[in-house]
């Protein structure tokens, strides 16, 4: 029994011992290959059984035993189950100088409409508010329609049978046009469906837009072809160019043709090839207005804008009193609202020729600062358009603004008989309702645009 007790009593301090020091200290005694096989003494075992009996006695197992902080804190969990926390999303705003520019316009234009078009209000219908009271309707519902656009994401604009339907869509409105149109000016281009008239060429250019922003997005380096590149334009032409030819709206189709070539430019295509396609198409319509008695009227115009005064009366009335009227304002103008040649002396001065009355009212300082805006908004654009997340994207936006500079271009050149008159109205400033919901609802296309972008850069 002695010596049964000195063995244990020398175990337990070994054990102790071993416990005590660190395991470092222990490797370091001697090298780790002359260490023979860990062998668990009388003692372990017998404090194991001892731990493993107190266990039992409390009802818990040795690894399951934690101690009180976290035993307590599962307890908490248990009865006050989290739900999992959703992660905020993080808010993308739109391009922010683009949408002060376009609503800067927007509001710039309507005022300026409605200084232009009160006398011709009392004279047509009686009531000076007339114009502007259909024209600020038709504001809110485009902006309400731009806000949605924004929203919504633009990729999904790239589906074939949603494009599709919508070129198929406007070409059977063109068609229409030609059967069911209503005539003006001695020109058949407007349809009424609902009581609501529009000009379906303001579809079809947007049309031509998105067809070829989706064409060249799938050629990719392809539009260096000839299939790639010039067939789309082709075909796309061909399909809306004869149909806008037969309602005698050769404005349209230069605005079109043009910004459908510089899409082509910028997706990549060879320059002498857009060059050489639409240098036939154009001599083709130039033989088409030289020799065809249904574009007499064209000749004739080219005529009165070498010369407004041989017909004063008559084709170079209108053309006269614009130039009246930009003379009149000077530097700084008549001042807002106090336009003379508004006075039913300048037809359609709230439409085409609302720059003239800009002109007169707010002098060059207005006329400047007009042009300031359209040029900070199309570069802006632009910037948009090369910092697209895609090439669809960027060909979309490149569109609709070139289409928007174009038209720019046009109206001013005309108003100061830079070139032969044509039916090419002032973007957010000339009248009409369709044709500047359809144009906020493109602004919002660019907004989506920008939107991507900034959560692109959010994400990084």
């Amino acid at each position: 029994m002695g010596m049964d007790q000195k063995r244990r009593t020398s175990a337990h301090q070994e054990y102790d011992r071993l416990a005590v020091r660190p395991r470092s200290a222990r490797r370091s005694d001697r090298p780790e290959a002359d260490l023979p096989h860990p062998t668990v003494s009388y003692a372990s075992r017998a404090h194991e059984r001892a731990s493993a009996a107190a266990f039992d006695g409390a009802g818990l197992s040795p690894r399951a035993a934690q101690p009180a902080g976290e035993a307590r804190i599962d307890e908490i969990l248990r009865a006050n189950p989290q739900r999992p926390v959703k992660q905020k999303k993080k808010f993308a705003p739109v391009d922010v100088p683009f949408f002060m520019l376009v609503f800067g316009l927007l509001c710039f234009g309507l005022v300026m409409m409605y200084s232009a078009s009160y006398a011709w209000a009392i004279e047509d219908y009686g009531s000076p508010h007339y114009y502007i009271s259909r024209q600020a309707i038709f504001a809110v519902l485009g902006l309400a329609v731009m806000i949605v656009a924004a929203i919504f994401d633009y990729s999904r604009l790239k589906h074939w049978l949603l494009i599709g339907s919508y070129f198929l869509l406007c070409m059977i409105l063109l068609v229409m046009v030609i059967f069911y149109g209503r005539t003006a000016n001695g020109a058949k281009r407007w349809l009424e469906i609902l009581g609501i008239t529009f000009q379906p060429s303001e579809f079809a250019k947007f049309a031509v837009i998105y067809m070829l922003a989706w064409l060249y997005s799938i050629a990719g380096k392809r539009v260096r072809t000839f299939k790639w590149g010039m067939l789309p334009l082709l075909g796309v032409l061909a399909a809306i160019v004869p149909l806008i030819i037969v309602q005698k709206h050769i404005s349209a189709i230069l605005l079109i043709g043009a910004t459908a070539g510089i899409m082509t430019f910028l997706a990549g295509a060879k320059l002498w090839q857009i060059g050489g396609l639409l240098g036939v198409g154009g001599g083709g319509l130039v033989l088409l207005v030289a020799f065809s008695e249904k574009f007499a009227y064209i000749t004739n115009r080219i005529a009165v804008w070498q010369d407004p005064f041989i017909d004063p009366r008559g084709l170079g009335y209108q053309t006269i009193q614009s130039m009246y009227a930009i003379a009149s304002g000077g530097i700084f103008g008549l001042g807002l609202g106090q336009s003379r040649q508004k006075q039913l002396y300048l037809p359609e001065a709230h439409n085409d020729y609302v720059f003239s009355i800009v002109c007169e009212e707010l002098g060059m300082v207005g006329a400047v600062l007009l042009l300031c805006l359209f040029l900070a908004l199309i570069v802006r654009g632009y910037w948009i358009a090369i910092h697209a997340t895609d090439k669809f994207g960027s060909l979309l936006v490149s569109g609709i603004i070139t289409q928007i500079a174009l038209q720019v271009l046009m109206n001013i050149a005309v108003v100061t008989n830079t070139m032969p008159v044509t039916g090419v109205s002032l973007p957010f400033f000339s009248y009409g309702g369709t044709s500047l919901v359809l144009l906020l609802a493109e602004m919002g296309v660019v907004l989506s645009v920008s939107k991507q972008i900034r959560t692109d850069r959010v994400s990084k």
